[in-house]
């Protein structure tokens, strides 16, 4: 008679369980209704969820690791229950065109690629985001997009975001330049949620600033 109560137990117990697995995973496609199933969860907050999705690889990186993705973007609302893909990224565009000093605008669906997602508006505002992506495996390429807009802005740095300020949510971003004898240093700059630079500094090490140029040591030898 234990045993078969035992048993009665052991079945009542796996049975809820698996009822509780089931609730969870149907709780999750509700959640995130029309995201693709294969997309990542990359940045989230109380009012929205973003959703990177791979939609295929470049075939001219195929063998080098990782390959170049073409992601597609998504942004699901908590409120309404709906979800919106924010643009496709494109393989093919030319990197050079953003060795720039400035920011400026493009299209968003000419972003190459996308391997890091920050949500930097306030969970009551339209959803903005900064999305960063290296297509070169040298630099790093960022970029401002807002839900529902197609263009985007180009910030003009090669090495990506460090963080949000406190007080007003600018943008920390790193670049390299070169010292004139060689070997690279780092420019710190902060931007508004527009694009706007706000203030630079060189982060140079004095040893290295005073050197001479490569350019100037030739002349002195000859």
């Amino acid at each position: 008679m234990k045993n078969i109560t035992l048993w009665i137990r052991m079945v009542l117990f796996f049975a809820v369980l698996l009822s509780c697995n089931r609730t969870e995973q149907h709780k999750s496609k509700i959640d995130y209704y029309g995201i693709p199933t294969t997309a990542k969860l990359v940045a989230e907050d109380s009012h929205y969820a973003v959703f990177t999705n791979v939609e295929a690889y470049d075939d001219d990186s195929i063998g080098i690791w990782p390959p170049l993705e073409q992601v597609s973007l998504w942004a699901y609302d908590k409120q309404k229950q709906k979800s919106e893909m924010m643009l496709l990224t494109h393989l093919d565009t030319d990197g050079t065109r953003y060795n720039t000093t400035e920011s400026f605008t493009m299209p968003a669906d000419t972003i190459p690629t996308i391997q890091r997602v920050t949500i930097i508006s306030y969970p009551d505002e339209n959803l903005k985001l900064l999305v960063e992506g290296c297509c070169d495996y040298r630099n790093v390429e960022s970029f401002i997009v807002e839900l529902g807009k197609k263009e985007a802005i180009c910030l003009p740095t090669n090495r990506g975001f460090i963080g949000l300020s406190e007080e007003n949510q600018f943008l920390i971003m790193q670049s390299y330049e070169y010292y004139p004898c060689g070997g690279r240093y780092n420019r710190i700059e902060a931007f508004d949620c527009e694009g706007k630079r706000i203030c630079s500094m060189d982060a140079k090490l004095e040893e290295y600033a005073n050197y001479p140029s490569i350019e100037e040591l030739c002349e002195m030898d000859d």
